[in-house]
């Protein structure tokens, strides 16, 4: 049984006994979050907690954070401009255009004027908005009307029935607009009819068209 002092002789190197030299031991790398400032590696970082621009120490993998950018906010909706009924009346500066201006009624240029004449005319009894459908849609109708004819004459359009069925179509679209003038003037189109028969028949007295009784009216035929 060994003894006390057998194990410390034990554990007293023999020098006879030849030794073999231990080999240094590698210094352990330091792990990220035991880093400083100044190590090999972290040259340029930071560690202030106060700074989230630069890079930061303890983030090895990622020295510079990514910086996610604010999107920029959309822009503003312009903003609504109210109708103004009241507008200056505003001078052209072409010659012409500025006569034609001085010489135009209120209600043409001025959009409370105008609002106000209608008002005014309604007021009087007048249905100018089935007026004014008239008036624009005749206008409107026999123009197409008069485009169809045009063509026929002057640019080779066939004189067949698809082109005259189209003359019928727009002459009736003139006709409905004609039945919008006579509800407002309250009126039958039998009597508008009768008025154009006796207005024609005065200006020719025999029956048949006369040119000087077409060039020479008498006060009032229209």
């Amino acid at each position: 049984m060994p003894t006390y002092s057998s194990a410390i002789a034990d554990a007293t190197p023999d020098p006879q006994r030849p030794t073999t030299a231990t080999p240094p031991r590698r210094p352990r790398a330091k792990e990220f979050w035991e880093a400083e400032p100044g190590d090999p590696g972290t040259e340029g970082w930071s560690d202030d907690p106060e700074d989230r621009t630069g890079p930061q120490l303890g983030n090895p993998t990622n020295p510079q954070p990514t910086v996610v950018a604010t999107p920029p906010a959309p822009p503003a909706a312009p903003p609504v401009m109210p109708v103004v009924l009241t507008s200056p009346q505003t001078t052209p500066k072409d010659g012409y255009l500025e006569f034609v201006n001085q010489v135009t009624s209120a209600p043409s240029k001025d959009p409370a004027q105008f609002i106000a004449r209608v008002a005014a005319l309604q007021a009087g009894g007048c249905e100018i908005q089935r007026l004014l459908t008239a008036a624009v849609g005749i206008s409107a109708e026999g123009g197409e009307f008069m485009e169809i004819v045009k063509k026929i004459i002057f640019q080779g359009k066939p004189w067949e029935e698809d082109n005259i069925e189209h003359l019928k179509i727009e002459l009736g679209d003139v006709m409905w607009y004609v039945a919008q003038a006579c509800m407002a003037l309250d009126i039958s189109l039998e009597e508008v009819l009768d008025r154009n028969i006796d207005k024609l028949s005065k200006r020719y007295p025999s029956g048949t068209f006369d040119s000087y009784y077409s060039e020479n009216r008498k006060k009032g035929d229209r």
